[in-house]
């Protein structure tokens, strides 16, 4: 997902994000370490888009104070 449908998303849908994305990135890591996948440019890539999560959740939190 990028910024902009990120943004778009209720608290309730970033906080099921995150979890999608983080469970995501548990398997593709089990991937690598079992020799099932060998992209490992993908890791990479969920890694910001929970860093990106996260960042939209606090800022809400942070408006909302």
């Amino acid at each position: 997902m990028n910024i902009q449908e990120l943004r778009q998303l209720t608290p309730k849908k970033l906080w099921k994000a995150l979890a999608d994305a983080r469970r995501a990135l548990a398997v593709k890591r089990f991937h690598m370490k079992t020799g099932q996948d060998q992209k490992t440019s993908d890791v990479k890539t969920l890694r910001k888009e929970v860093a990106r999560i996260l960042t939209l959740l606090k800022a809400q939190e942070n408006t909302q104070k």
